[in-house]
């Protein structure tokens, strides 16, 4: 296996110096960043301890946020053990802010690679050149044995990333369904299912984890904490208290502008507006009730205007939808689509047109072929996507409701009451978010400060919390 630095940053940087191999040319004129590491496994990746991926996770060890470029040239066979070991090394690399791509895929270990990772969370280029690309730098950046890659020929691969929702649905040969191993032993369906969720995790796990630490690191910044677990204490604590998930606070706490220098209240002008109707809980008052339970009506409302068993629910998070309530799926559906981009199904065009999407899901384009694959392996032939929008008129979440049947349409009246449903929840969940999320970042903000001083929290007076809210000890 050889080891070549590739220098994807600033010439004044010196990135790339102390490389496992000698120091390879500057790229002239790449852009500010890291250097991207350059890695040859030849023969087989059957093991989850191959030196490829001990080398990748010394490359994260020693030069954190430098990528790594894994060159499958000369891989002619990948197992299931192997795929877990890729798993694990993004893993290991991400936790050191360091990006894994993998680029020169033959054929056969590509396809495979491309059912099993699912939807780019490994992000995978026909030739070492547009991986260093891809990382800031050029294809000259790679000494002359990766460009030996360029003569490869690429007639029936894009030089640019491999994007599996693009690749046409005839490329994606359905052996690769039947084996998990390119060019060895075949293994059982389960196998790829079993890999695909695990790289879901991977990517689950890859979304979290940044957003919690970034927010870890703002609190100890900005109020000089003295040390990681307080912060994340102070997180955990103030989420509870105001029952709104980690995640959630950790995303206010990164998206709303800090408190003033030296104000014991982060919003002190703040008037706590009045909770908007929820005539479909007739039985709650809407300023106590808490948001799990709104979402839930939601969606059983929607199924049961349409008269279907399969719906899903998502709120709208800073990097796209994300699933908060789902019934009627698959393990796999909820695992894939346990958060959604731009531009990868029917809901995330929803809420980019903010407007109701209906979807046949085995001609539209809007699905890749594996989202595709998922859908219609749980008896779904139509989705319709109705997004839930606020009183600013920004989407705030889109709801889905799947039937078995081709072209299904509602009827009028169940579309007028689809709309009034969508309407009257964005108005709640958007109140939700402006109200009681600042409640929680104001609950965080009395913490921090007690914490700094070394003195038990303080609760600023806010008025009357919702009523759902646990009561402090």
């Amino acid at each position: 296996m050889r080891e070549t630095d590739v220098t994807c940053g600033n010439e004044d940087r010196g990135a790339g110096q102390g490389a496992p191999s000698e120091r390879p040319p500057r790229v002239p004129g790449a852009a500010s960043g890291g250097a991207a590491w350059l890695l040859r496994p030849e023969g087989g990746l059957d093991r989850p301890d191959h030196p490829v991926f001990m080398g990748a996770r010394q490359v994260g060890r020693e030069r954190p946020g430098a990528a790594v470029i894994v060159d499958l040239s000369r891989v002619r066979e990948i197992t299931a053990e192997g795929v877990r070991g890729l798993l694990r090394c993004a893993r290991t690399l991400s936790e050191a802010g360091a990006p894994l791509l993998l680029a020169g895929a033959a054929d056969d270990v590509a396809r495979l690679l491309r059912t099993v990772l699912v939807d780019g969370t490994i992000r995978m280029y026909a030739t070492v050149e547009a991986a260093v690309a891809a990382c800031g730098g050029t294809a000259a950046g790679a000494d002359a044995s990766a460009r030996d890659t360029s003569a490869r020929d690429t007639s029936a691969r894009d030089t640019s990333a491999l994007d599996t929702s693009a690749r046409d649905t005839s490329a994606r040969d359905t052996s690769a369904l039947d084996t998990c191993t390119a060019g060895g032993d075949r293994t059982a369906v389960p196998e790829v299912i079993r890999l695909r969720r695990e790289t879901v995790d991977l990517r689950a796990k890859l979304r979290s984890h940044p957003l919690i630490a970034q927010a870890q690191g703002v609190l100890r910044e900005r109020y000089r904490l003295p040390a990681g677990q307080t912060a994340f204490t102070l997180l955990k604590r103030s989420s509870q208290t105001h029952n709104v998930k980690l995640r959630t606070l950790a995303a206010a706490l990164l998206r709303v502008e800090r408190p003033a220098p030296g104000s014991r209240l982060w919003f002190p002008e703040r008037i706590r507006g009045e909770a908007p109707a929820l005539p479909f809980l007739p039985d709650v008052r809407p300023g106590e009730v808490h948001r799990s339970t709104v979402v839930k009506r939601v969606l059983d409302r929607a199924m049961e205007v349409v008269g279907s068993d399969m719906g899903d629910l998502q709120l709208a998070d800073p990097a796209g939808l994300r699933m908060a309530r789902h019934h009627g799926f698959s393990s796999e559906f909820i695992d894939f689509f346990s958060h959604v981009g731009e531009g990868e199904t029917a809901c995330a065009m929803a809420a980019a047109r903010a407007r109701p999407v209906v979807s046949d899901i085995a001609t539209d384009r809007v699905f890749s072929d594996t989202a595709r694959e998922v859908i219609l392996a749980t008896g779904s032939r139509t989705a319709h996507s109705i997004p839930m929008t606020g009183a600013s008129r920004e989407v705030v979440g889109v709801f889905s409701v799947h039937v078995p049947k081709v072209r299904h349409s509602p009827t009028d009246a169940e579309t007028a009451i689809l709309l009034d449903l969508a309407t009257r929840a964005g108005l709640w969940l958007e109140w939700h978010e402006r109200t009681v999320v600042l409640d929680a970042l104001e609950d965080l903000h009395q913490r921090a400060l007690a914490a700094a001083r070394g003195a038990a929290p303080r609760r600023p007076s806010l008025g009357s919390p919702p009523g759902g809210y646990p009561s402090e000890s």
